[in-house]
């Protein structure tokens, strides 16, 4: 089954004032105090204004981007695709991709997606469609997360016509970690499924935990809004067991 898987330093400035030696200069302490704090205010004001328009070239790049109920929202997709190699040595291609938004708010990391693959071989034809969520805590090297997704999927015998994996729609869980900082890292994973069809269900011991059960591993690069990830997953199932390498491309302007 295929599985769719971011100071200003500003010198200081000095006037010096020279008297000639002889001169003697009649000075109103009060006038010259508040000389001083005048001067003394034009230079904040100008110090503050150099900052202002530091920080106001963040706020622009940040005011380009949408945000709903203070997180910010970028949109991307992800198309991806895999060889799945069943335990007696099948194989079939699978290809597909996912469409969502990225939305995050200081180290709060959320995915909303939908996403399809098709999974074509010798004597082998299935589908894969789910709509999900996650939500992470990300730190600058390392990260951690969770969410629910919504699938239907299945797997039919193309020469007997019977299913291997009969259309069924199922809840997943995926628990995801992070490591290394956003624009490369590695990836490890699990995914515990349930499915509403009891053609579905597994025999006791064949499965870990649940109907079926997914684990994963992979690494990914982030270059600009370009994002690549390679990994390798196996999945158990009522059926048997799937491994499958995967390579996925994204792309989120």
């Amino acid at each position: 089954m295929f599985s769719a898987l971011l100071t200003i330093v500003h010198p200081a400035l000095a006037d010096e004032l020279a008297f000639p030696a002889q001169a003697e200069v009649a000075v109103d302490p009060a006038s010259d105090e508040a000389a001083g704090k005048k001067k003394d205010k034009d230079k904040d004001g100008k110090d503050k204004d150099k900052d202002g328009k530091g920080k106001g070239k963040d706020k622009d790049k940040d005011d380009d981007k949408m945000k709903i109920a203070g997180f910010t929202v970028e949109p991307y997709v992800s198309p991806g695709g895999g060889v799945q190699i069943d335990t007696s040595g099948g194989t079939a291609v699978t290809a597909g991709a996912d469409v969502g938004v990225i939305y995050t708010k200081k180290k709060l990391e959320g995915n909303l997606y939908l996403g399809g693959a098709y999974i074509t071989g010798e004597g082998v034809e299935g589908f894969d469609v789910h709509l999900g969520n996650t939500l992470a805590y990300r730190a600058d090297y390392w990260g951690i997360g969770g969410g629910l997704a919504i699938t239907y999927n299945g797997q039919t015998d193309t020469e007997t016509g019977k299913d291997i994996l009969a259309p069924a729609l199922g809840a997943q869980i995926p628990v995801d970690m992070k490591v290394g900082p956003k624009k490369y890292y590695a990836t490890a994973g699990v995914t515990p499924s349930w499915y509403f069809d009891d053609a579905r269900k597994p025999d006791p011991g064949e499965v870990p935990l649940g109907d079926e059960f997914e684990w994963r591993v992979g690494a990914g690069l982030k270059i600009g809004d370009f994002k690549g990830e390679i990994g390798y997953a196996t999945l158990y199932t009522s059926a048997g067991t799937y491994s499958t390498p995967v390579l996925s491309v994204g792309y989120n302007p």
